[in-house]
C-alpha cells in the first residue's frame, strides 16, 4: 500500500472515531431535586400561592420539585407536628435534594432547626418566617431565606383614606406562632393612621365570637391575621376559615381589613396584601442561585417581602354603604366587583 493511501486511511479512521465520539451524548448527571416543606395544608390559599411562585422561579432549571405538608393549622399539637417533621426528614434522607425550601415558622421549629441547620447538606431556604431570625439562629452556614411582614402601616392608612371618620382598629387572629409574631410586630410599629384598640389571639371559635361581639362598640375597623386554626370547643374540630369569616361578616357591619391573600376570598372590604406568590418567587430565586452556582445558602443575604398589593371589594363596600374613592380603585392591584 502506498504511503499516500496509508495517510488517507489513517485520516478517515481518526475522523470516524471523532464522529463516533460526538454522536455519543455525555452521561447525564443526577437530576436536580428540590423538596418544599410547607407548614400548612395544600388547600390553604397561602400555600397555593407560594407553590406557584417557587415553581415559576425554578421553571428553567429543570429541577424536580416535590412538596410535603406538615398540616400545622389543622393538627397544631406538638406530637402531630413532630411526626410530620419525621416523615419529611425521612423523605429528605431518601431523596437527597440539593435544596429544601422550608415554608413558615412551624417548618423551621420542627424540621430546619433540629435536623437540617448547620449540616453540610442539604442547603435550606426558608420563607414565610414571621419570627425574629435569632429565634432560630438564622442565618446559618447552610440556611438563609425570606422574612414575612404584614403591611400594617399601609393597611391602616388605606382604611383611613376610605373612611376618614374611622379612628380605631382591632387586630384578631388564631393562637399560632405566626399570629403571635405578627402581633409582636404590630406592637412595635407605631404610630399608625388608626389607634390600635386591641390585639386578640384566640384559641377557639367561641372565644373569637366573644371578641367580635366585645369590640363591636370599641373598634371602628376589624383587621385580621390568620384564622385557620380555631377549634370548636364543643366538638374539638378545627373550624374551616370560610365558615369563621362567613359568621363574622354576618354578625357585624363593620369595615374589614386583610393582610394576606385569603382576604380576596373572604369578602373583606380592603387590604394591603402580602403576596404568597412573592414569598415563593423570592425563595425560588435563592434556590435557583444555589442550584446554578453551588454557593452555600448561608452566604446569601436574607430577603424580605416588599410588595403590598392594594385590594378593594366593591361588593362589600356596597353592602356596608361605603364609597371607595375612585383614585384608590384605579390604583388597586385587585378590584373585586
Amino acid at each position: 500500500m502506498s504511503r499516500l493511501k496509508c495517510i488517507g486511511f489513517t485520516f478517515m479512521a481518526v475522523a470516524l472515531l471523532a464522529l463516533g465520539t460526538l454522536a455519543v451524548p455525555a452521561p447525564a448527571g443526577p437530576p436536580l431535586q428540590v423538596l418544599v416543606v410547607q407548614s400548612y395544608n395544600p388547600e390553604y390559599v397561602w400555600c397555593r400561592e407560594i407553590d406557584a411562585g417557587i415553581r415559576d422561579a425554578l421553571a428553567e432549571t429543570g429541577a424536580d420539585i416535590e412538596t410535603l405538608y406538615l398540616d400545622a393549622k389543622r393538627k397544631p399539637d406538638p406530637a402531630s407536628l413532630r411526626a410530620a417533621a419525621d416523615t419529611a426528614l425521612a423523605r429528605i434522607q431518601t431523596l437527597a435534594p440539593q435544596v429544601v425550601i422550608a415554608v413558615d415558622d412551624a417548618a423551621q421549629a420542627y424540621l430546619t432547626v433540629p435536623f437540617l441547620k448547620d449540616r453540610p447538606s442539604p442547603q435550606v431556604v426558608f420563607c414565610g418566617v414571621n419570627a425574629p431570625l435569632e429565634t432560630y439562629g438564622f442565618p446559618a452556614q447552610n440556611v438563609s431565606g425570606v422574612l414575612e411582614r404584614y403591611h400594617f402601616r399601609e393597611g391602616f392608612a388605606l382604611v383611613k383614606k376610605i373612611l376618614p371618620q374611622a379612628k380605631s382598629v382591632v387586630f384578631l387572629g388564631e393562637d399560632s406562632e405566626s399570629m403571635r409574631f405578627a402581633a409582636d410586630d404590630l406592637s412595635q410599629s407605631i404610630p399608625f393612621a388608626l389607634e390600635v384598640a386591641g390585639v386578640e389571639i384566640c384559641r377557639t371559635f367561641q372565644e373569637w365570637q366573644q371578641k367580635i361581639a366585645w369590640y363591636q362598640s370599641r373598634a371602628d375597623v376589624f383587621s385580621f391575621g390568620p384564622y385557620n386554626a380555631l377549634v370548636d370547643e364543643r366538638t374539638g374540630r378545627t373550624v374551616p376559615p370560610e365558615e369563621i369569616m362567613a359568621w363574622t361578616l354576618a354578625a357585624m357591619a363593620k369595615p374589614t381589613l386583610g393582610f394576606s391573600d385569603i382576604a380576596k376570598e373572604h369578602d373583606m372590604l380592603c387590604g394591603i396584601l402580602e403576596s404568597g406568590y412573592e414569598q415563593g418567587a423570592l425563595a425560588g430565586e435563592m434556590a435557583r442561585h444555589i442550584l446554578e452556582t453551588g454557593e452555600p445558602a448561608g452566604r446569601l443575604p436574607v430577603r424580605i417581602n416588599v410588595e403590598g398589593v392594594v385590594m378593594v371589594n366593591l361588593r362589600t363596600a356596597e353592602r356596608l354603604g361605603v364609597r371607595i374613592p375612585f383614585p384608590i380603585i384605579e390604583a388597586a392591584g385587585v378590584v373585586l366587583r
